[in-house]
């Protein structure tokens, strides 16, 4: 740490060594000038020197007194530009931008003369490019979006859940509006949780994370919900084939308050239900809703309060009746899940050169299992219930001391409160409750702090600090995370950069499946389970090609430790739910989870390339990932290393969409990834199993045993499929509605969701050929919706 602080003071000595003139402050917001929705990462520059407006839109820019010639920029905006004459004090000034409606046109994309660190290892995406997507369903989605992406993988076909850079899905921090969302997935993962209409911009930040972030290994993905119209009063929505939904915002009263109002909900329990009532039989029954709620109030242009609220559930429920020796028995199975977020935060402007924004947190995620089993004999119910609660306050501060410094620090405390397992089991005569682990409750804080330094008209350098802490059962982790990035630009604009971030995650996602269900739990660091820890070194460069595309290269390599996963044949909630005779009643006294997993380490490495233009015409772009991804756990596999589940060797994804006319619009994107891994038996034989006697025989249980080798030994074929879609938009009287076609697997490629062995016969005493399954999710799917706005 001696050295770290030496090479800071030195830099900083560096920065603040040249001649100043006589120069004063211009600060305030950039917004919309047609819903004054503030925008983050709007350029702000005057030629030689320039900023970037912050999460919530603040600018701060030191200029020289005297005339200034002031330029802003925002991609989907008409360019300001402003002169401003006499500038002679210390001037508060909001820049209202002109959203552009078509880019019907080719925009020259410029390069900036020092790389924005900001913009290193980071995603960015607007909710206009979301649905410019091909959709599932007809729902455009932001996960889907994002597992395009270089360096991004979808996990199990139509999950929601992701891999960044070998990671594993629980090690990516997904924030909506500042507060952590810990299930991401609708419709058992077809679609997430959020709702593109209500939707600002998502940053996706996969390396080289800036000091404010940290509780998880892989990456952050921070979406920022839309602030609300305080203009006037408009709506959009759409119509679909299994969901409809309806967006409203506007101003209250004036101006100063402005409300956001979001909601979705998905209708197959009604068709579902309609056809039963057809075919005079019983068919599961599914569906989902969310809701989006916003308000906030400006009470000084140097003070706004805002208020934002998710609330969203799955429910899914079956029922079958059967006859069993002339008796009837009916069985019901019902699982619920769902999340509630809430965040009240209040942004203040202590002066042209200190921005703060505090903000209260509460976040809750809640998964329940019931199985119910009605007969003449016995009635029989087991319940399993999963949650974790998590109640928080923060509080984080801008400092621009001038044009060469722009420092952020602030702090963070979560009291969480964790269920991991909870379950109970009922009968006529008897109710019999279980916990794997009791109720456990954790306090988590960080403090941090860091500095992007301009070193020259071309250096740029960030230097930061994250100091975190973990206390559970009387146990006290911490963790000291240095982080460090580099940028340099050449005159030609291309920009070479660098980063170092250390990472520490107090979380666990215990997974019962491959497929990313509700059912996998989280659970704290205890005495007894460590947390994960991570490091991770990028080096990365960019380049604006043709004044159109810019191609975005890095390289990377990730440690992990401490990484945690169920021992093998540690699966417990699929005996929970065995109905029927052979029900084994000790099944429900499940041991501790903390016995039941192991823990070891983790790397992985490779190289990403992106090639995008963002403007014109035609957008898209074309991504190409080459990677590695390697676990090594106790017990596991020999104790030897092996590939991640996830590990896949090449991915690309190209995304392309054009503007035809005023009207029509068409779009693709096609991906290809290496096939996942999994395990698969090797060999098979019979073995003698303890003498089970039975009437008129004497003969001993003999079984099949399958020897698998290594753990992930298989390869899965290879993933690719194809999404087309076509929007026709036209205007109306009220507005503006419009029609979306879309294709899924437009050529029905047969992608694997898993593979199986087929089980020997009876009467082969082992030496049958077994026959190895794919089983495939996705044919080839249609969908239409219809959209409008007003």
């Amino acid at each position: 740490m001696k050295k770290f602080s030496y090479v800071l003071f030195l830099l900083f000595f560096i920065s603040t060594s040249y001649t100043v003139r006589a120069q004063v402050t211009l600060s305030g917001f950039v917004q919309d000038a047609s819903s004054g929705e503030r925008l983050a990462g709007a350029i702000v520059n005057t030629g030689n020197i320039g900023t970037t407006t912050n999460t919530y839109g603040f600018y701060s820019l030191q200029v020289p007194q005297g005339t200034v010639q002031l330029q802003v920029r925002y991609l989907g905006y008409a360019p300001l530009h402003l002169s401003l004459k006499h500038v002679s004090a210390d001037s508060t000034l909001t820049l209202k931008l002109q959203p552009l409606a078509r880019q019907l046109q080719e925009v020259t994309v410029t390069a900036e003369k020092v790389t924005d660190l900001q913009q290193a290892n980071r995603l960015s995406m607007r909710s206009s490019e979301l649905k410019q997507l091909p959709r599932l369903m007809g729902e455009a989605d932001l996960i889907k979006a994002l597992q395009l992406m270089p360096g991004v993988q979808a996990g199990r076909e139509g999950s929601s859940d992701f891999i960044v850079r070998g990671g594993s899905p629980d090690q990516n921090l997904i924030l909506l509006d500042g507060v952590p969302v810990y299930n991401v997935a609708h419709l058992l993962g077809m679609f997430s949780v959020f709702n593109p209409d209500a939707i600002k911009s998502v940053d996706a930040i996969k390396g080289g994370f800036p000091a404010p972030y940290g509780g998880r290994l892989s990456s952050v993905v921070d979406v920022q919900l839309k602030e609300g119209n305080n203009q006037q009063f408009s709506g959009e929505g759409a119509v679909g084939l299994i969901s409809s939904k309806l967006m409203l915002e506007g101003p209250i009263g004036n101006e100063k308050t402005s409300f956001l109002v979001a909601a979705r909900r998905t209708y197959l329990d009604v068709l579902a239900a309609a056809a039963a009532a057809m075919s005079d039989e019983t068919i599961s029954n599914y569906n989902f809703y969310d809701l989006n709620a916003k308000i906030n109030h400006t009470f000084s242009p140097s003070s706004r309060l805002y208020l934002s609220i998710y609330g969203g559930q799955d429910a899914y429920t079956d029922e079958q009746e059967f006859s069993i020796s002339a008796a009837k028995e009916v069985q019901k199975y019902k699982m619920r899940w769902g999340n509630f977020t809430g965040a009240l935060r209040w942004n203040h402007v202590f002066g042209p050169k200190l921005f703060s924004n505090t903000t209260l947190t509460y976040s809750q995620y809640h998964f329940a299992q019931q199985s119910e089993v009605e007969s003449l004999q016995l009635n029989r119910s087991v319940n399993y219930d999963s949650g974790i609660k998590d109640w928080g306050g923060r509080m984080d501060f801008d400092y621009l001391p001038h044009d060469r410094h722009r420092v952020r620090f602030g702090g963070s405390y979560i009291f969480h409160t964790f269920r991991p397992e909870a379950t109970t089991l009922q009968t006529d005569s008897l109710t019999f409750r279980t916990n794997s682990f009791e109720t456990i409750r954790a306090h988590e804080f960080y403090t941090y702090a860091d500095d992007r330094i301009q070193l020259g008209e071309r250096l740029q350098a960030s230097l930061g600090i994250h100091f975190s802490g973990f206390a559970v059962n009387g146990e006290l982790y911490t963790s000291l995370q240095p982080r460090l990035a580099l940028g340099y630009t050449s005159q030609k604009g291309v920009s070479v950069r660098a980063s170092y971030a250390t990472m520490a995650q107090y979380l666990h996602l215990l997974s019962n499946t491959s497929s990313g269900t509700p059912t996998d739990i989280w659970v704290p660091a205890t005495d007894k389970v460590k947390p994960q820890r991570s490091w991770q070194a990028t080096l990365g460069g960019a380049t604006v090609m043709g004044q159109q595309w810019e191609l975005t290269s890095d390289l990377y390599y990730k440690e992990m430790k401490d990484v945690a996963e169920f021992k093998d044949g540690a699966d417990f909630i699929s005996e929970f739910f065995r109905s029927g005779p052979e029900t084994n009643f000790a099944n429900f006294v499940a041991p501790p989870y903390q016995t039941r997993i192991v823990s070891g380490k983790g790397w992985s490495y490779g190289s990403e390339w992106m090639l995008r233009k963002r403007q014109g015409r035609t957008t898209g772009w074309l991504g190409y990932t080459l990677a590695w991804s390697w676990r090594q756990l106790d017990s596991i596999n020999f104790n030897q290393k092996y590939p991640y589940t996830y590990d896949s060797r090449h991915s690309i994804s190209v995304v392309a969409n054009h503007q035809l006319t005023d009207k029509l619009s068409i779009g693709s994107s096609w991906v290809y990834r290496t096939g996942y891994v999994t395990t698969l038996p090797l060999a098979s034989y019979k073995a003698y199993n303890e003498p089970i006697y039975q009437p008129g025989t004497s003969h001993p249980y003999i079984k099949t045993v399958d020897y698998l080798g290594e753990r992930n030994n298989y390869r899965m074929p290879s993933y690719h499929r194809l999404d087309l879609s076509m929007t026709h938009t036209k205007k109306k009287k009220w507005g503006e509605r419009s029609w979306n076609i879309s294709v899924y697997n437009a050529y029905n490629r047969k992608n694997p969701y898993f593979m199986h062995l087929s089980q020997p016969s009876a009467s082969s005493n082992g030496n049958s050929s077994r026959r190895l399954y794919q089983v495939s999710l996705f044919p080839v799917l249609p969908s239409v919706s219809y959209g409008f706005k007003f």
